[in-house]
């Protein structure tokens, strides 16, 4: 690490910076693709090798690129029409280049493999930064389901809390409780942190996986918290709400779609009520139970979540539940030959700090 990148007591810390950079030797087949497509100048390639996005592209590069894959014979070259007296040279592939890009896309389909595994098991760690990566970047539906609630929720845990002892001294530090009520049995209340909660619509359809993903839930938890758990008695009360409009797939038909059958502007909101309270098997483990109301339909619901207390004294909820989208008056929709299944999976991961 170099020296400037290391924080400094009583400086501002830095972070690390990163540039979306391309697999080693991209450029190569990348020209053999845009060649494979139509021979073409040189200048022409820079502009076209720069929409694939992957980090910087100069002449001097391309230009550096078409000569080692011309004298590997797999790019051929030939004078094309002169322009301000000068004569530009077409380049084009030779039948040792197609073979050539037919290898590379091999290579490059066995990094996507590797790169999707990374993204497995980044999204498998069920942490909400995990669940926010997937909605930001849209990813879930490339790569399938890959995350576990059950799995990822003790490693959550003890992470995050570092052990019962850790969890006991986070809940009586003076800093996490100085804004609500210490006395043992009190209810406190936490309101959720918007940008660090989300909420996924995992769906079906006849061309594959659709995931749906709403960042900036609003609401609040009230619960007693003793001995860095939730509490029981009185049973905790929330009130979650997700704007529908923000629920996106990155695909504008899809959500142009979705929100025409909820008919999100008579409906604009999902609203979550949390009733009861049980703790089941492990010790951040919870039978849930409640309502849901959308499409202006309220149906009651109960499943099991975690419930896990940081040590700044924050909750994490982390939970799923499946729906059958026909049981509040929706058909499934249908974009052109898609048509999406009515049962879908709904992943909820929160985060909810003490209120002021």
């Amino acid at each position: 690490m170099d020296q400037s990148d290391v924080a400094v007591a009583g400086a501002t810390p830095r972070v690390s910076r990163f540039e979306l950079a391309p697999p080693r030797h991209f450029l190569l087949p990348a020209i053999l693709l845009l060649l494979s497509e139509e021979p073409g100048y040189g200048y022409g390639l820079v502009k076209e090798l720069r929409e694939f996005r992957f980090g910087s592209v100069d002449r001097p590069s391309v230009y550096r690129a078409l000569a080692q894959l011309e004298g590997d014979g797999l790019v051929e070259s030939w004078p094309g029409a002169a322009t301000a007296g000068q004569t530009r040279r077409v380049y084009g592939l030779t039948p040792e280049g197609e073979r050539a890009l037919r290898e590379w896309m091999g290579v490059i389909k066995e990094e996507r493999v590797c790169l999707d595994a990374v993204l497995r098991r980044y999204q498998a760690t069920g942490t909400v930064d995990a669940a926010l990566a997937e909605v930001e970047g849209r990813w879930a539906s490339v790569i399938g389901r890959g995350w576990s609630p059950v799995s990822a929720t003790t490693r959550l845990h003890q992470r995050m809390v570092g052990g019962e002892a850790a969890v006991r001294a986070a809940t009586t530090h003076p800093d996490a409780t100085s804004h609500h009520d210490d006395r043992p049995g009190a209810v406190r209340r936490f309101d959720v942190v918007a940008d660090r909660s989300v909420l996924l619509i995992e769906a079906r359809s006849t061309v594959g996986p659709i995931s749906f993903g709403a960042i900036g839930l609003s609401g609040h938890v009230e619960a007693v918290v003793a001995d860095g758990r939730i509490g029981t008695e009185p049973a905790p009360a929330a009130h979650l709400e997700v704007p529908v409009d923000r629920l996106r797939s990155g695909n504008s038909l899809y959500d142009a779609e979705l929100l025409r059958r909820i008919d999100g502007v008579r409906y604009p909101t999902v609203a979550i009520e949390l009733t009861d309270l049980l703790a089941v098997g492990d010790e951040d483990r919870y039978r849930l139970s409640g309502t849901v109301t959308f499409h202006g339909v309220t149906r009651e619901v109960a499943g099991t979540a975690s419930i896990a207390v940081t040590e700044e004294g924050r909750l994490v909820v982390t939970g799923e539940q499946g729906f059958d989208i026909r049981d509040f008056d929706l058909t499934s929709p249908t974009v052109l030959m898609l048509r999406i299944y009515p049962d879908v999976r709904v992943r909820l991961q929160l985060e909810a700090e003490v209120a002021d």
